[in-house]
C-alpha cells in the first residue's frame, strides 16, 4: 500500500498577540498603542517562526512569544538592520488587525 501524504492545517488564531499574550485582545486599543510605541523584532527563542522546538511537547507554539514570533526590544538592544523582513511583516499584520478592531469598535460606539 502506498504511503499517503499527511496534511496538517493549523489555524493562526492560536497565536497570541505579542503585546498582551492573549489570542483575543481584551483591549485592542491598548495593544495597538503598545505595538506602535516600542521596538519589535524576531523572538530570540524561535527566531521569529512562532513554533515551539522539536523537544517541546507541551505546546505547538513558542513558550517565549506564544506564537507571535515577535519580542519587544529596547532601542539599545536592537538596531533597525537586525529586524528581519519576516518580523516587519508579522508586526504590520498585528498592527493592521488591531487597527481594524479599534476602528470597528469606534464606529459601533458612535
Amino acid at each position: 500500500m502506498p504511503a499517503s501524504a499527511v496534511v496538517v492545517r493549523r489555524s493562526v488564531l492560536g497565536r497570541a498577540c505579542p503585546a498582551c499574550a492573549e489570542t483575543r485582545c481584551a483591549d485592542p486599543a491598548e495593544c495597538l498603542y503598545f505595538l506602535t510605541s516600542r521596538q519589535w523584532a524576531d523572538c530570540s527563542e524561535c527566531a521569529g517562526s512562532g513554533w515551539a522546538g522539536e523537544d517541546d511537547c507541551l505546546s505547538v507554539f513558542c513558550w517565549v512569544c506564544n506564537g507571535a514570533g515577535l519580542e519587544e526590544h529596547t532601542a539599545r538592544s536592537i538596531v533597525h538592520a537586525t529586524v528581519s523582513p519576516r518580523a516587519r511583516v508579522r508586526h504590520q499584520a498585528h498592527v493592521e488587525r488591531l487597527t481594524a478592531l479599534v476602528s470597528n469598535s469606534v464606529a459601533v460606539a458612535a
